[in-house]
C-alpha cells in the first residue's frame, strides 16, 4: 500500500509563509570526504519559526504525519540518475528506475554540521543523553530537559563510509540489473539528526532537524509510493564491536535469535515469509538463518555476516536487530516492502574497495533471484 501524504489544513498556512525560500540547490560532492564548515552551508535566510508556539504547532503536525515543504529541487545530477534535495542539502534522494523494487537508506553517514538555523538561533550538538519523563518510564529529548538521566543515551557517532558504501551498492546492482535502486540519504551529521530514531530522539526538537527528519522519511514514503507490489529496503549501518561481522536485522532480538523464539509476523520481513513459507517455522528459519537467507549468499562470498549458516547465532556478543526505519518502513505490521538492516563492521568499512562492493552486491543480488524472483524479475519488476 502506498504511504499516503495527509493534505496541509488551512490553519498551516499562515505558519508555513514565514518558511524561508530555498532556492535550487548546488550539488554537493559524493561522497563528501571532509566535515564541510558551517560557512559552507551559504548565507542564512531571513528568520522563521521562531515563536515556541509555531514551532510546536508544527511539531504537533510532524507527529500527526503532515510533511513540511522542505524540498528544493529536482535535476540532473551528471550521474546518469536524478537527485532531489531536501531542504538546505540536508538529505538526498535518488530516485530509482521505474522498475526497481529495491530501496536503498543510509541515516547515519551524514557530514554536514551546521552552526545555526535558518531562522538565525544556534544549532547545539545532540546531546547524549536525555531526561527521564515526569512518569518515569519515557525519556524526554531537548536541551532544556533538565537532570539527564543514563537510562536515556542518544547515540551521536556517525556510522563512517556508509554513504560510500550506499551508493556502491546502488552503482553496483544497477550494473547487474541495469535498473538503479531508489537511495535516501542523510546528509548531516548524527550528532546534528539521527534520522533513524523517532522524532523526538532524532531532532532533540531544533526546528531545522525536524525539516530535515521529515524530508528524509517523506524521500522513504516517495519510494515506498514508487514501487507495485514486493520490495525490499536495504538499511545500511556501520558496528564496531567484535567479531568483526556484519550483522543482518530482521527485529529479532540476539536472546530470541539464540533460543530460536521468532516468528514471521514478528520480522521486518514478515510479507516475504507468509508468500515462501505461510506458517512453517523450520521454512522461515532457512529465510533467516539457513540456505535462503541473505547470510548464506554473504557466506558463499567469503563474508562472514549473523545470523547465517556459518553464525547462526550471536551467543554472547553484542547484535543489533534492526531499528526504527526497520520497523516503520519493513513489512512487519504492513505491506508487501520488506527491510533488513545491514550493520557493516569497521575495518570492512575501512578497507571498502571494488572487491568488497562486488562481494556484498552479489550476494544482495543473489538473495534477490532466489527470494524475490517472481515479482521483481519478471512481473515487472528488475
Amino acid at each position: 500500500m502506498a504511504d499516503q501524504v495527509l493534505p496541509r489544513p488551512p490553519a498551516l498556512d499562515a505558519a508555513l509563509d514565514a518558511v524561508p525560500a530555498v532556492e535550487p540547490a548546488a550539488e554537493i560532492p559524493d561522497p563528501l570526504p571532509n566535515p564541510l564548515p558551517a560557512e559552507a552551508l551559504g548565507p542564512e535566510p531571513a528568520p522563521a519559526l521562531a515563536a515556541v508556539d509555531e514551532i510546536m504547532y508544527v511539531y504537533y503536525l510532524l507527529l500527526c504525519g503532515i510533511f513540511l515543504p522542505g524540498i528544493s529541487g529536482l535535476f540532473w545530477g551528471g550521474k546518469g540518475y536524478t537527485e532531489l534535495w531536501g531542504f538546505k542539502n540536508y538529505t538526498k534522494y535518488e530516485p530509482g528506475h521505474k522498475n526497481t523494487n529495491i530501496i536503498i537508506t543510509v541515516p547515519h553517514g551524514g557530514n554536514l554540521y551546521p552552526s545555526k538555523q535558518s531562522n538565525g538561533e544556534g544549532w547545539p550538538y545532540r546531546q547524549r543523553y536525555g531526561c527521564k519523563a515526569s512518569d518515569g518510564r519515557c525519556c524526554s529529548w531537548t536541551h532544556s530537559c533538565g537532570l539527564t538521566s543514563t537510562d536515556c543515551k542518544a547515540v551521536i557517532r556517525n556510522d563512517k563510509y556508509t554513504l560510500v558504501i550506499a551508493r556502491d551498492i546502488a552503482d553496483g546492482i544497477e550494473e547487474i540489473t541495469g535498473f538503479r535502486p531508489h537511495v535516501v540519504y542523510n546528509m548531516l551529521r548524527r550528532s546534528k539528526l539521527d534520522a533513524s530514531r523517532d522524532i523526538h530522539e532524532a531532532t532533540f526538537l531544533i526546528p531545522d532537524a525536524i525539516i530535515a527528519y521529515q524530508d528524509y522519511n517523506n524521500f522513504i514514503s516517495q519510494a515506498r509510493s514508487a514501487i507495485t507490489g514486493r520490495g525490499l529496503l536495504l538499511d545500511i549501518h556501520g558496528q564496531s564491536h567484535l567479531p568483526e561481522r556484519t550483522e543482518l536485522g530482521y527485529l529479532i532480538s540476539r536472546n530470541n535469535l539464540n533460543n530460536g523464539r521468532y516468528s514471521v509476523e514478528q520480522t521486518s520481513i514478515r510479507s516475504l515469509g507468509e508468500r515462501w513459507c505461510g506458517t512453517n517455522k523450520a521454512c522461515f528459519k532457512e529465510l533467516i538463518l539457513g540456505d535462503r537467507s541473505l547470510g548464506y549468499f554473504m557466506n558463499q562470498q567469503g563474508l562472514q555476516a549473523v545470523p547465517s549458516p556459518q553464525n547462526k547465532k550471536p551467543n554472547k556478543a553484542k547484535y543489533y536487530r534492526g531499528g526504527y526505519t526497520a520497523k516503520k518502513y519493513g513489512s512487519r505490521d504492513r505491506g508487501d516492502i520488506d527491510a533488513i538492516q545491514m550493520e557493516f563492521p569497521t575495518t570492512f568499512r575501512k578497507r571498502w574497495g571494488t572487491d568488497s562492493e562486488n562481494r556484498v552486491v552479489r550476494a544482495i543480488f543473489s538473495f534477490l533471484n532466489q527470494s524475490y524472483y517472481q515479482d521483481l524479475l519478471t512481473d515487472g519488476g528488475l
